[in-house]
């Protein structure tokens, strides 16, 4: 049974087939290989840490007013890396018009999103969703307006392999854009942890979840530098990597894009590191860790010690725009 003839809502490649499983389409060739647990058997509690995240609305909104995208315009949109659908329900509330083909490669995630829009009519005439790998051919040309993914790239042990078959789909003058952990800015959150560390010391806390979280995520950091080059642990890791402008120019040449534009998630940075602070501690399921106020304030000093015209240049986050 090939995709057309069940009606997948955009053309795919030939040889691609699909079907349905419950209230989502599946590539019959898909395959576990490259899930880690916390999209498969730890699914539900990824799900509930990230699904809830208010700020999704505002990073997608964020994320397509960098992109120049016309909100009004009927678009035919991929949100690669779905997940539960956090990214994709922002951006479809952001633009009304818009159909959108969810996609990740967890069919655990997958159902949770789709079952969400089958139980919203409003929702289910826009978005539908498929399993699939990034890495294997899938869609047709010239299928997608916009593609956009949030924390996707930095998971994939071969960006360009997966994003060749994205901008494959992507109409000429199209954008792809993608939230990714950016090398300078997180280089930046390693000293920032070291002042965190360091008043938790001087408070006689030498131990806990936030002192293990900080060296935790410093050790994480330093594992992940220097893309493309991959390193005896990467293919074990969850997050592999982490971006910067000059492996991204040369990303886009490799894919033949006219450009790449990197901008901070934000748009004021008086508080950016204290917020990638809050972000981690939300994210790795301690959005209701008691801060110190010693060290709270050792954050909130590490950002007015940055100068607010320097700090685009040192953002842990950033929204890459690349345009076809």
């Amino acid at each position: 049974m090939s995709g057309a003839a069940i009606a997948f809502p955009v053309r795919l490649r030939d040889g691609v087939e699909v079907e349905r499983r419950g209230n989502f389409f599946i590539d019959r060739a898909w395959e576990p290989a490259g899930i880690t647990a916390q999209f498969a058997e730890d699914a539900l509690t990824y799900h509930e840490r990230y699904f809830d995240r208010l700020d999704f609305v505002a990073l997608m909104d964020r994320c397509l007013a960098v992109g120049d995208v016309d909100r009004d315009a009927r678009l035919s949109v991929l949100d690669i890396g779905s997940g539960g659908g956090s990214s994709v329900f922002g951006t479809a509330k952001l633009l009304p018009q818009a159909t959108i083909v969810a996609s990740d490669i967890s069919p655990q995630l997958l159902e949770l999103l789709a079952d969400f829009v089958a139980s919203n009519p409003a929702l289910e005439e826009r978005i539908s969703a498929c399993c699939f790998d990034l890495h294997r051919p899938f869609f047709a040309a010239d299928q997608f307006d916009a593609v956009v993914g949030s924390a996707i790239l930095h998971h994939l042990l071969d960006p360009y392999a997966a994003l060749k078959n994205v901008v494959y789909s992507l109409k000429p003058g199209g954008k792809l854009i993608l939230v990714e952990p950016l090398e300078a800015g997180s280089l930046m959150l390693v000293a920032a942890f070291e002042a965190v560390l360091n008043a938790l010391r001087d408070l006689g806390q030498k131990s806990g979840t936030l002192f293990d979280l900080m060296r935790a995520m410093r050790t994480d950091i330093r594992a992940r530098l220097g893309v493309p080059i991959a390193r005896a642990w990467t293919a074990d890791l969850d997050d592999k990597w982490l971006f910067d402008k000059p492996y991204l120019s040369e990303l886009a040449e490799q894919l033949e894009l006219t450009r790449v534009d990197v901008y901070p998630i934000q748009e004021d940075l008086s508080d950016m590191f204290e917020s990638a602070f809050r972000g981690l501690l939300a994210e790795s399921g301690n959005a209701g860790l008691q801060i110190p106020a010693t060290v709270l304030e050792a954050v909130r000093a590490f950002d007015r010690g940055i100068d607010v015209s320097l700090k685009p240049l040192l953002a842990p986050t950033g929204i890459l725009v690349f345009t076809k």
